[in-house]
């Protein structure tokens, strides 16, 4: 929000832009556009070392680095009407917050003779290929991986490119040399609006990437073409005595561009200035604002405003020593990072459901918009953290300390370069070592490095908030475009910091350390509200994301505000309402982990935000706020009221839902309902669109709400792992929640019982669910099969595993994949698995031969063994198919050593395929080895191979179904009992075509029943009750999910227990009762 206007823009298409460009008058012809050139800039100042534009010019570099990228090989199924479509990439444009967008033909004139080539490019494009993130966020790693694809492919041609879309960046207010904080922003007007347009073009050309049409963006420091052409061609721009020059801005402006070759209608040019209606240009309807939401008056926010004091007038907003909301700061626990609801969607904490929408970003991905941001937001990872330079006297406060640069100096530098950048909203304040999480990512420990914050805000946007119904096709797409927003302007912030000689980190949506909340109140950019963690600011309302940059540098800080929002929320239930899971508490202000919040039931509502059908995520909470305003001078007697008459918050609610506030306005909506397909394509969704109205009819009551909530003693441990969530657990969590006033009287007591405390601390390594390790030999053995060999992270010993034991490998988050070790067991100081790539696969095989790499760091489980080897008089029989070799390597290690009688034969189909042969031949058994190659006509025959077997021999297969079945029948036939048959599955085999029924659990313990229903497995229907039950490959493979049957008849479906485990035991994510409403007794 700038600046407040007399009219509203409701009415108003989103493609129109905030100019009104729709009324200056059109002419047929472009006028001489030879004369137009694009003037050249420099992000690189190094006699001026105090210049935002040094820190500026890697994240331009990156921009221009991903500017290309791959094409989707499938076009997805867009409306063909070319207006339609290019109003809607306009309006995308200004939605990215474009100060205007044009669409116009790419000319002969416009193509430039010398292509222009960022000098960064090179140096970034290394750190993308060669940096490894310490982030396990949600689809990271097959950013990254796209990333290095795309930089690593050949240059593309696009001369059939045939139509261009111009992006304008204006300039607001040149900075005065003399206003406080204004010394680093000097003459980077250029650059920022190149930097904002460049980060707008960058994100539409990978969005139509992704639509499966060719478009590459273009920017004023990489290019093929010229801008200035361009934004003349696209009905922009006027040539006026030699120079471009546009409406409203002058000379004042920044340009990017996208070309591409997807069917676009072209505006036509502009008519000379000289021609255009001087009422539109500077008459009354252009200073009141009647046609546009830009007017001469709000134009330039900062015009009668220094930088530092914010485009919103903040100086009078109420200060106040503590924040409205109680903080217990010495008992406040520290958790980890693996707290997330996301990162615990991800790991299966939730369950398969929410596993599945949160593995890869799906959540994100299967929206076209978002995704086509989360590329740009990945790939700004790289750059939020560093390195200071170094100072004089390495003490960099002295330093600085010497020139006059103190606390309050830096303060106002840091917010006058944040707003001069378009940060909405700053605030600065300690950072206490209890902000942090207790552990990063990775289970690493956090000792705080930083005490300093800056915090961000940054508005997610009225205007299409306004036409969305919080939860449809654009949600996600409005968080992505403020987290990326943050995250470039955030980072180059942080890269100044580094560069004056501090330490600074940005800590982002993908990549954060620290709990944004509390230092948001410090900050004085909000209060606590209803909707829980989301903090509201006085101005933008809930609408906003936000994001901190740590430090070291000294800073003066902001003291938090009051403008009476705990009453008003106190009295106000409407987002209680209208939340579509349910998850807002209607009930009081509670404490949770040292907190006073209205807490809500994060399970429930990160459950509903990744797996709904109908949209993609949900900010209904903040699109239904009576504080979500548009910015009007009508707006203020609510904002009076709500502030200083609390008690009128029921009325003012009332009075929203009778304006229609919070409802839909299809004028605004301007985006695809599109999802992702199977094959790769956007597509119509098949699923109701979530278009919904108020629910102004519905009487919420706090006692009839079944709320869960997991503080710290029912935090996970901090490592990437499961940790099955118990909601039962978290329902009694929540109704031992006191109030504050409750909290305090305990504790003056004496008594500290209701104190919540993390308790997974300080798990003893040698009980860790996963070992830190390194990636130490990649070797590639086929052309699908590579062999990976993981090193301790600090070279020590690898726990003891015995042959047939399997791993599991943290591929990625939400990819944990189960590979059988093919090593020698009693070499401990590697693991080694084989994986077959398979590009129809699930990902996970296709991700590692991708991004693992030697010297990756990643995560592997101690070794479990379902397929053990047993001890016998008889013979042993190896058998394997392709990659099914694997775990006859290691029994073939083990039965050697043991003077044991074996014979392993190795089959596979083309002599190409004896991935494994060099190995082989190089152990001391190798004689033992009967190879058997089907296209030289030496196919295996088992009853040759079990002519001579008896009843004490073993066998243990591995391998393709058919080829399996086929061994085991021979087995079976040549007298070996079923007991000593044993097979390994690697992939799922084919199933019959089970029919589904519903069915019951009772569970012995508690004497629970839980329904299961005939679309969801026994492991969905105990976690959705609040059950926690390990599960990791959902089909049948690993047998992590067994339980204990005491009575009923079950069908097994699982293809891990024998025939005499199934006489007692269920594999919960596969296996059903055999009838219809049948019921199992389970252990639980």
């Amino acid at each position: 929000m700038r600046s407040h206007r007399l009219f509203s823009s409701k009415s108003r298409p989103v493609h129109y832009g905030s100019y009104p460009l729709h009324r200056l008058k059109r002419a047929d012809e472009y006028g001489d556009l030879a004369r137009a050139s694009t003037p050249e800039i420099s992000f690189s100042r190094p006699e001026e070392p105090h210049s935002i534009v040094n820190a500026m010019a890697d994240h331009q570099a990156m921009l221009d680095t991903i500017r290309d990228g791959l094409v989707n090989g499938v076009k997805s199924d867009i409306p063909g009407d070319p207006q339609e479509r290019s109003n809607h990439l306009k309006s995308f444009g200004y939605f990215n917050d474009a100060s205007m967008v044009g669409v116009g033909p790419l000319m002969d004139e416009g193509w430039l003779s010398l292509r222009r080539r960022n000098p960064n490019i090179d140096a970034l494009a290394t750190m993308v290929q060669t940096t490894q993130t310490k982030t396990l966020a949600a689809g990271i790693d097959q950013i990254m991986a796209d990333l290095k694809d795309s930089i690593a492919a050949p240059s593309r041609a696009i001369g059939h490119h045939s139509s261009v879309i111009t992006i304008v960046c204006e300039y607001f207010r040149d900075p005065r040399s003399d206003e406080p904080g204004g010394s680093w922003i000097q003459d980077a007007q250029a650059h920022r609006a190149c930097m904002l347009a460049s980060e707008n073009a960058v994100v539409i050309a990978n969005y139509m990437r992704l639509l499966g049409f060719d478009a590459k963006a273009h920017s004023q420091t990489s290019s093929d073409i010229c801008l200035h052409t361009a934004a003349v061609a696209s009905g922009l721009a006027v040539i006026e005595d030699g120079v471009v020059v546009i409406p409203y801005l002058g000379r004042r402006f920044g340009l990017a561009a996208i070309t591409t070759d997807m069917a676009l209608q072209h505006d036509r040019p502009l008519a000379p200035l000289s021609d255009q209606p001087q009422g539109v240009l500077s008459g009354w309807s252009w200073k009141l604002g009647t046609h546009a939401s830009k007017t001469a008056f709000n134009q330039d926010p900062y015009r009668h405003r220094d930088y530092r004091d914010s485009a919103m007038k903040l100086e009078t907003i109420k200060r106040v020593d503590k924040p409205t909301t109680y903080m217990d700061e010495d008992r406040i626990p520290r958790v980890p990072k693996r707290t997330d609801m996301f990162a615990r969607a991800q790991f299966g904490d939730m369950g398969k459901a929410n596993q599945d929408a949160a593995t890869g970003g799906y959540y994100a991905r299967k929206a076209a918009p978002s995704y086509a941001q989360r590329r740009a937001l990945g790939a700004f990872v790289l750059l939020q953290d560093g390195d200071p330079q170094q100072v004089a006297g390495d003490d960099p406060a002295a330093f600085h300390a010497a020139s006059g640069r103190d606390g309050a100096w830096f303060a106002d530098a840091v917010k006058a370069a944040s707003y001069f950048l378009s940060v909405d909203a700053v605030g600065l304040s300690r950072c206490p070592d209890w902000a942090w999480y207790s552990h990063d990512a990775r289970g690493d420990a956090i000792d705080p490095p930083h005490d300093q914050s800056i915090s961000m805000v940054i508005d997610q946007g009225f205007e299409t908030m306004e036409g969305a119904s919080g939860d449809d096709w654009i949600s996600v797409a409005q968080s992505m475009r403020a987290y990326l927003r943050f995250s470039m302007l955030g980072g180059v912030i942080a890269r100044q910091i580094r560069n004056l000689g501090f330490k600074a980190k940005a800590h982002t949506v993908l990549d954060g350390d620290v709990l944004q909340p509390p230092l948001l109140l410090l900050g004085g950019l909000g209060e606590v509200s209803r909707i829980g963690e989301v903090i509201l600011h006085p101005l933008l309302g809930p609408r906003l994301k936000s994001g901190i940059v740590t430090t070291t540098m000294p800073l003066a800080h902001d003291k938090p505000i009051d403008f009476g929002l705990q009453n008003f929320c106190e009295n106000c239930q409407k987002c209680a309402r209208e939340c579509p899971s349910g998850a807002i508490t209607a009930g009081p202000k509670l404490m949770f982990n040292g907190y006073e919040i209205w807490k809500s039931d994060s399970q429930k509502c990160t459950s509903y935000r990744i797996t709904t059908k109908g949209g993609a995520m949900c900010g209904r909470c903040m699109k239904t706020c009576p504080w979500n305003l548009e910015g009007l001078f009508a707006e203020a007697p609510f904002r009076w009221a709500a502030t200083n008459m609390p008690a009128t918050a029921p009325l003012l609610a009332k009075l929203d839902d009778m304006a229609g506030r919070g409802g839909l306005n299809d004028v605004k909506k301007w985006w695809w309902d599109l999802e992702l397909a199977e094959d790769g394509a956007y597509r119509p969704s098949d699923h109701p669109v979530n278009r919904r109205g108020l629910s102004r009819d519905l009487r919420l009551k706090y006692e009839d709400q079944t709320m869960a909530v997991y503080p710290a003693p029912l935090a996970p441990h901090p490592y990437p792992y499961p940790y099955p969530m118990d909601r039962e657990a978290g329902i009694k969590a929540y109704q031992a929640l006191v109030t504050a006033a409750e909290y305090r009287r305990r504790i003056a007591a004496g008594d500290e019982t209701h104190i919540h405390s993390y308790l997974n601390a300080d798990i003893d390594p040698e009980q860790a669910p996963v070992i830190p390790a390194i990636v130490s030999k990649v070797e590639r053995l086929s052309d699908k099969i590579s062999k990976y060999e993981f090193a301790a992270l600090d070279g020590a010993p690898l726990p003891v595993w015995t042959a047939g034991a399997h791993i599991d490998v943290l591929v990625a988050p939400g990819m944990l994949r189960q590979y059988s070790m093919s090593g020698d067991p009693d070499d401990r100081s590697v693991y080694q698995v084989a994986v077959l790539r398979e590009d129809e696969g699930r990902g996970g095989s296709l991700l590692m031969h991708r991004i693992f790499t030697e010297g990756r760091r990643i995560f592997v489980s101690r070794p479990i063994n379902h397929f053990d080897l047993q001890p016998t008089a008889g013979k042993v029989f190896l058998m394997g198919g392709g990659i099914g070799i694997t775990p006859m390597v290691a029994f073939a290690h083990t039965l050697s050593r043991q003077y044991r009688s074996f014979a392993m034969h190795y089959s596979v189909s083309n002599e190409s395929d004896l991935a494994f042969q060099n190995d082989i031949n190089s152990f001391p058994w190798k004689s033992d080895v009967i190879t058997h190659v089907s296209s030289q006509g030496t196919r295996a025959d088992p009853v040759a191979v079990f002519a001579n077997a008896g009843p004490d021999d073993h066998v243990y297969v591995c391998g393709p179904d058919a080829y399996m079945d086929a061994i085991l029948a021979a087995a079976e036939d040549a007298g070996i009992p079923d007991a000593n048959l044993h097979r390994e599955y690697f992939s799922v085999p084919d199933a019959p075509d089970y029919e589904n029924h519903a069915f019951e659990l009772l569970l012995a313990k508690s004497g629970h029943r839980i329904a299961v229903s005939a679309g969801e497995t026994a492991a969905d229907a105990l976690v959705a009750a609040g059950y926690a039950v390990d599960v990791k490959c959902s089909d049948g493979l690993c047998g992590v999910c067994k339980c204990e049957v005491s009575s009923g008849e079950v069908e097994h479906r699982d293809f891990v227990l024998s025939e005499a485990q199934r006489q007692s035991t269920i594999i919960l994510c596969q296996s059903r009762a055999a009838q219809k409403d049948g019921v199992l007794e389970i252990d639980m």
